[in-house]
């Protein structure tokens, strides 16, 4: 069951119980009889409930980085907090838009239900705003016919997921770019036939163009197309916390590192 459904049916049931209890069976207990323990639980709980619930669905939730789709920004492991306003407020469950909030921008590292299985929570990177065009060459990545340059750091130690510091090193390269203000890095396979052209491609209203940082292994709108705000869940702010599974050790350098500003 979908967490946050799960949370609303639990304020639902303790506020029920609680409110039932308020109503109906309250005044004819005896002065010296104590209300039964589901009574009980439930007015004690309901309020810490939904105290999470309204915070979870209005301003902030916490998200699990699953895979390495966003290497070298995040991690498989990191915890994120996701901002659920910072572009409009949003009924949960149904999902219908309340407020506009801000724009959503290029470079902005976005959470939003995966559109072919919207269950599914997916974190990329804007790249394409609506009416951009989106072409790639090989590792040249173009918005609106234009080169976006990328400067090279160095050689990056890639490893599949899931072998540890024992597992077989792939070519890598760690490269900066910047895309609308938001300068970051990105990795790519130091092998051709990794590479894949793409388009051009132009984003329809009211829809993005996502990637991750690790260029040649994201699952993103190269394959599935563009994302429609109506499946946007928020903006990642912060790692709050990192574990690498495994090394079974906490990422102490990647807890506090900043996801919103203009370098991540």
């Amino acid at each position: 069951m979908d967490f946050t459904l799960g949370l609303f049916l639990a304020v639902v049931l303790t506020g029920l119980v609680w409110l039932l209890d308020i109503v109906f069976f309250r005044a004819r207990r005896a002065p010296d009889t104590k209300e039964s323990v589901v009574v009980e639980y439930a007015r004690s709980f309901f309020p810490v409930l939904l105290v999470v619930f309204l915070i979870r669905a209005f301003l902030f939730e916490p998200f699990q980085v699953p895979s390495g789709s966003m290497i070298p920004t995040i991690r498989v492991g990191d915890f994120l907090l996701v901002n659920k306003f910072a572009y409009g407020l949003r009924l949960p469950l149904i999902h219908t838009e309340l407020t506009h909030g801000g724009p959503v921008q290029a470079g902005d590292i976005m959470v939003f239900r995966y559109p072919k299985n919207p269950r599914i929570d997916y974190i990329k990177r804007v790249i394409g705003l609506p009416g951009d065009t989106i072409e790639v060459k090989g590792n040249d990545l173009y918005i609106n016919g234009k080169l976006v340059p990328q400067k090279y750091i160095g050689p990056f130690a890639y490893r599949p997921e899931g072998q540890g510091d024992r597992g077989m090193v792939i070519p890598t390269k760690e490269y900066a770019q910047t895309i609308g203000g938001h300068t970051f890095h990105i990795i790519e396979f130091d092998t051709p036939e990794a590479h894949m052209d793409f388009g051009p491609y132009k984003v329809p209203p009211n829809c993005y163009f996502m990637m991750g940082d690790d260029r040649d292994n994201s699952n993103d709108s190269r394959f599935w197309g563009c994302v429609p705000r109506a499946n946007i869940v928020g903006k990642a702010m912060f790692v709050w916390f990192s574990w690498d599974s495994e090394n079974w050790s906490i990422r102490w350098n990647q807890i506090g590192r900043a996801l919103d500003g203009p370098h991540n």
